[in-house]
């Protein structure tokens, strides 16, 4: 029996993070009745107990997950690899990615500092020059890592959401809109997140104004009273829906067939969009939505919230969207399935154990 430990930000309901986990359970489930899988929530309480002498594997998987608010490396994450590795025990990097990063560090050459001990600094050296396979979200992470001098092999992986599947086509309505809204309790590039509120509601009471109609979705129950705030600044109350449903992943890739376009603060609304074959506008928030819209070779479409210009930037998109729609899609088709045959290589090797 092999015994595997995933480690991710479960049990707060949070779509993204529960939809990775149940992607990479799907996986699993291929490699037979000889592999057995456990969870662990990544936060430091739970790790620190982690009976980590009976696994063969733990992985570290996707979310950010490798940097935490005030860590560029988590420590902790980097102490819990070095542990299971000083067990003898393999580790791998499945998808994981970096945020909370200044948006400086977005530049290809920034000048990225560490403020690490040089026994943290090493043992970091050893976790990611000793796992079995490393897949990070996107060229950014990658970048930081490199910078930090971290030179074992980091394959860029995507997301573990690219492995997400279309399963069905409903008639699209052109002039409908799914937007994401939300809350990072501040922690946006701007700090301001009522200031990005308001310059998201002029946007929207123009398409609004061209003949769209806007449907907000969630992907976190947290989300709700926020939404709510902005649908009631909107002008025409009766060109929104607002849907207070958190669906699961699949129920709402169908919903956004529907969708001309969608515009999403948080992250994995982009990808299950870009599932959905239907393009994004994405509010950068934060370091990790442009790690993601770089992976694709797609950052054009986001805009960074802290923009002064961001309505007007918005409507310029949806011009853009409208014209060029067909390629979008295909590009992103293309970048979908070339992460997927990364994503799933470790699970073609019978995760190395």
């Amino acid at each position: 029996m092999k015994h595997v430990l995933y480690i991710g930000w479960i049990g707060y309901h949070n779509l993204g993070d529960e939809l990775m986990f149940d992607l990479f359970k799907q996986q699993f489930s291929k490699l037979g009745e000889d592999y057995k899988l456990d969870l662990v929530n990544n936060e430091k309480r739970y790790l620190d107990n982690a009976p980590l002498h009976v696994y063969d594997l733990i992985v570290l998987g996707g979310g950010s997950i490798i940097s935490g608010p005030d860590q560029l490396i988590q420590p902790y994450i980097i102490e819990t690899l070095y542990k299971a590795i000083q067990l003898n025990k393999k580790v791998m990097i499945w998808g994981s990615g970096i945020d909370w990063a200044p948006k400086s560090y977005i530049a290809p050459d920034a000048p990225i500092s560490w403020h690490a001990s040089p026994e943290l600094k090493q043992k970091a050296q050893t976790v990611f020059k000793e796992s079995v396979w490393t897949g990070v979200r996107g060229p950014f992470t990658q970048q930081i890592l490199r910078h930090c001098g971290i030179d074992a092999p980091v394959e860029i992986s995507g997301d573990p959401a690219f492995l997400l599947e279309k399963k069905s086509t409903t008639e699209q309505t052109n002039k409908l809109i799914g937007v994401n809204w939300g809350t990072s309790y501040q922690n946006i590039y701007g700090h301001d997140e009522i200031t990005l509120e308001n310059r998201l509601t002029s946007a929207l009471n123009q398409l609004i104004a061209k003949g769209y109609k806007i449907y907000f979705y969630l992907v976190w129950h947290a989300d709700l009273d926020v939404t709510k705030r902005l649908c009631q600044k909107l002008t025409n109350q009766q060109a929104i829906i607002l849907d207070e449903k958190v669906y699961h992943q699949d129920e709402l890739m169908n919903l956004m067939d529907r969708f001309a376009f969608t515009i999403n603060f948080k992250l994995h609304a982009n990808y299950l969009s870009l599932a959905a074959q239907v393009p994004f506008i994405a509010l950068g928030y934060r370091f990790k939505i442009f790690d993601f819209a770089a992976s694709i070779d797609l950052s054009d479409m986001v805009i960074a919230t802290d923009d002064t210009q961001l309505s007007g930037k918005i409507l310029s998109l949806e011009q853009q969207i409208t014209t060029n729609k067909q390629s979008i899609i295909n590009s992103m088709q293309q970048y979908q399935q070339m992460y997927q045959k990364k994503l799933t290589k470790p699970f073609e090797q019978g995760l190395y154990l």
